[in-house]
């Protein structure tokens, strides 16, 4: 429904300004999408959109301003205002407060088929937004079925995360985990196969994944460390021309995930 006009010092625009910071996330559940394209992937995910700020001539289709006025609070703002909310050096001409859309993943196995090829992507810590983001974008690209994210991961929520998801985010379910031991205790009952994305791995190329895992991905410099050799069924390795440095977490994943979808014979269109 249409709110009306907000100023730059209006309640609701303050309220929204606080979710730029992650205590405030946490406290409230939400987080801010920027722009008409994520946010009608939103809507088109089924996540629940709060709030709406628009400026005078908003790129939104007629459309999604429709669908969103029949969800949601439409605030009409000035360009001063929607840049305070905005997050980028030049905003998009919306902005919207979605609530939080992943689930814990004691979930995970109840959310996957029980039967056929099954990939789920795990990030145990992740840190940079940047590569967890294209991730979950290779993740949607690439047919994965969720995305899990560790406690010492980037939080999902990361306006950059957001960013570079491109939507993606809303698109893949995902689902967080507090302990290793929640992660393995899922992937079990979802019998997947744990296979660690790491360098001493087997040449990918020459690898047969089973149909159903779960990839982790590390971070780049300390890998997957901290994860009990125990819990690991198998690794795989990108094979590099001596010399080169690794690639990084984002390109390494993605490059994984489409093996696995090329060798299994997924449908990725």
């Amino acid at each position: 429904m249409s709110a009306g006009s907000a100023g730059f010092h209006h309640a609701a625009v303050r309220s929204a300004r606080l979710l730029q910071q992650k205590k405030h996330r946490l406290q409230r559940r939400c987080f801010l999408v920027e722009g008409p394209l994520v946010l009608a992937a939103a809507v088109d995910g089924g996540a629940v959109v709060e709030q709406v700020f628009m400026s005078q001539g908003a790129a939104a289709s007629e459309e999604l301003q429709s669908r969103l006025a029949g969800a949601c609070e439409v605030w009409s703002v000035d360009q001063r205002t929607l840049e305070s909310l905005a997050q980028t050096k030049t905003p998009q001409s919306i902005v919207g407060v979605v609530r939080f859309v992943h689930e814990p993943v004691e979930r995970l196995p109840s959310r996957l088929p029980s039967s056929g090829a099954v990939l789920v992507v795990t990030l145990p810590d992740i840190a940079d937004p940047g590569n967890a983001g294209t991730l979950i974008r290779s993740a949607d690209a690439f047919g994965a079925r969720a995305v899990c994210f560790g406690p010492t991961a980037v939080e999902p929520y990361n306006d950059k995360v957001v960013r570079a998801s491109m939507g993606a985010l809303f698109r893949v379910p995902i689902f967080q985990y507090a302990k290793w031991q929640q992660l393995v205790s899922a992937v079990r009952e979802a019998r997947l196969f744990v296979i660690a994305a790491e360098a001493s791995g087997q040449d990918v190329r020459l690898f047969e994944p089973p149909e159903r895992a779960a990839l982790l991905i590390g971070q780049e410099r300390s890998g997957l460390e901290d994860i009990p050799r125990a819990d690991i069924d198998a690794s795989v390795a990108i094979p590099q021309r001596s010399g080169v440095d690794s690639l990084n977490a984002a390109v390494a994943g993605s490059i994984l995930m489409y093996e696995f979808a090329r060798a299994r014979g997924t449908n990725t269109t």
